[in-house]
């Protein structure tokens, strides 16, 4: 049977659930009418191999932008300028709205701010209005996420190796990667591991205690281009990445590395406003404001409405976009530039129920001496991410009942479904695993001093560096809602140091003295493995590589049987 406070809970959530699906003409299953005076538009730049690409999103939360979706601190400022309390602010009240860092909106007299801003054209702006500003500027709305797909690709080897930071590995970084990593070797066997080459902060207590915003994530060539701070940071990006095209005296970049496989270029050299062939900094901010778009897509999220999420291709205007491919409403697969892009689309709306249905089963369960509520000690024993007693004690009578608890997660988890992340995943190799050619987990000097040779097949411009996007060659990309914390992926930082408990099988290859010499067992003897006198080393050595191989080692017998 289920009791009243139970009963009272579960309409709560469907209420908070369906919202205005009730009234609704909108059928499960069905796509909400798209209003035509969207401004939706979220933009996100590509750092592909050979030249950028800029993708434009159309991102519909419910019928809305994703933008439009108000929280605490936005409703705060909202009444703190709307003086007459009417609900609106006009433009005696936009006087006082501060700038928020977006140029293209901070910019102007009150009057040009009110007509960019004013979307349904009513000479004042709604709290969803200012919502879509502060949103754009802070770029609190839209996320991406890099997260690994497999252990070996949180450690960060592509960025210790890159010693001059500029985005590439170079043949003089690749060449000296042993030297460069050889800080790491903590246990001093000349071999370098998972568990030596993985970040530091990304042990077990800092993955469960992260929040969703925070978790740790990997790197990506996604960007995005939304309020000047992250204008400015594709800009260098973009000046590090593509050397070939950059001017360093005028700190400014070729307009042709923009006009690949295009036709419509008038905009570009528009931007080029000294007529010089590049652009610089300033000229490459004013572009990128409102740049020439490579790929259009449209997405639709479901939040309080019922429908399916779907992902639409609506236009592309390069020939570097290839091999177009609907596998389904809600999937999409193209090319660019030989990376493989899989695009899809997923509602995680019953999340909500799910994360408050999961801990008011957890309430019961800690709730030892079963008096109906949480004292601090029995809380502590939720593991609920991020949150502290008196936050949701809510009246702070020092007992936490069922009621406090479920609408402490309901506000909660509707915050962080206020924000739109676009997760990219790698499944292509990451570095570590190119260079682990026999797949041992574990990085030997040989391998390290192979390494150029290793990764020549994937530079693919040509240009005698390696970066991320050339690495990377497939990226399944996920659009959907912020999930609870309790939904968010995180890989264990026990599956990185699984290696640890391997058994490495002895070497099999070169004579039995070889093999009891190779303490690390990587198929070679370094001058310190080696116990006898060193000018034999350097003889035996024939390569002069400072490894004796297998081969050299049973060349050694072959030449003393011969004398």
């Amino acid at each position: 049977m289920m009791n009243p406070v139970s009963k009272t809970i579960i309409v709560f959530l469907v209420m908070g659930i369906s919202g205005p699906l009730l009234t609704s003409d909108i059928q499960a299953g069905d796509v909400p009418p798209v209003s035509s005076n969207h401004n939706s538009a979220q933009r996100v730049i590509l750092l592909a191999p050979t030249a950028p690409i800029i993708l434009e999103l159309d991102l519909l939360v419910d019928q809305s932008d994703f933008r439009s979706i108000s929280n605490d601190y936005i409703d705060r400022i909202f009444a703190s300028l709307d003086q007459d309390e009417d609900g609106f602010l006009d433009l005696k009240e936009l006087n006082s709205l501060p700038a928020f860092g977006i140029q293209r909106f901070d910019k102007g007299k009150p009057q040009t701010r009110l007509q960019q801003l004013d979307s349904d054209l009513d000479q004042r702006l709604s709290l969803s209005e200012i919502a879509v500003y502060l949103h754009s500027g802070q770029g609190t709305a839209f996320r991406i996420a890099g997260v690994p797909s497999r252990s070996s690709q949180v450690i960060e080897l592509f960025r210790k190796l890159d010693q001059d930071q500029n985005g590439t590995l170079s043949d003089t970084e690749l060449q000296s990667s042993y030297q460069t990593l050889f800080l790491f070797d903590r246990d001093e066997d000349e071999v370098l591991n998972l568990a030596e080459l993985r970040p530091f902060n990304s042990n077990r207590s800092n993955t469960v205690s992260q929040s969703p915003f925070r978790q740790a994530e990997v790197e990506t060539p996604f960007l995005r281009l939304d309020h000047d701070r992250s204008v400015n940071k594709a800009i260098d990006e973009i000046l590090k990445k593509y050397i070939e095209y950059t001017n360093p005296e005028k700190d400014a970049i070729s307009v042709s590395c923009f006009q690949q496989a295009r036709q419509d270029t008038a905009q570009l050299q528009d931007s080029d406003q000294n007529a010089d062939g590049f652009l610089n900094r300033e000229e490459l901010f004013e572009y990128l404001q409102s740049p020439l778009v490579d790929v259009q897509l449209q997405i639709h999220i479901p939040r309080q409405q019922t429908f399916r999420p779907q992902l639409k291709f609506l236009n592309k205007t390069t020939n570097r976009v290839s091999e177009v491919q609907v596998v389904s409403s809600s999937r999409i697969e193209f090319h660019i530039d030989g990376l493989l892009l899989e695009l899809r689309v997923k509602s995680t709306r019953h999340l909500l129920a799910d994360n408050v249905r999961f801990y008011q089963t957890r309430f019961r369960v800690v709730d030892g001496d079963k008096n109906g509520y949480l004292t601090e000690a029995e809380f502590r024993q939720l593991n609920l991410p991020g949150s502290e007693y008196q936050k949701v004690d809510l009246n702070k009578d020092g007992m936490l009942f069922v009621e406090e608890l479920t609408d402490f997660l309901i506000k909660d988890t509707a915050e962080v479904q206020n924000q739109v992340v676009m997760t990219v995943a790698n499944d292509g190799k990451s570095l570590f695993e190119i260079l682990d050619s026999d797949l041992d987990r574990r990085l030997s000097p040989r391998e390290l001093r192979n390494s150029m040779q290793r990764v020549k097949e994937y530079d693919g411009n040509r240009d005698q560096a390696l970066d991320h996007s050339e690495l990377k060659g497939h990226f399944k990309i996920t659009f959907e809602l912020g999930k609870p914390e309790l939904f968010v992926f995180a890989p264990r930082s026990g599956a990185m140091s699984m290696q640890q408990n391997m058994t490495i099988p002895r070497t099999a290859n070169g004579p039995r003295w070889f093999q009891r010499m190779d303490r690390n067992r990587d198929g070679d003897l370094s001058p310190r493995e080696f116990l006898f006198d060193q000018a034999l080393f350097q003889k035996y050595d024939t390569n002069q590589d400072r490894l004796i191989s297998p081969a050299e080692a049973e060349a050694i017998g072959t030449s003393a049987n011969k004398h």
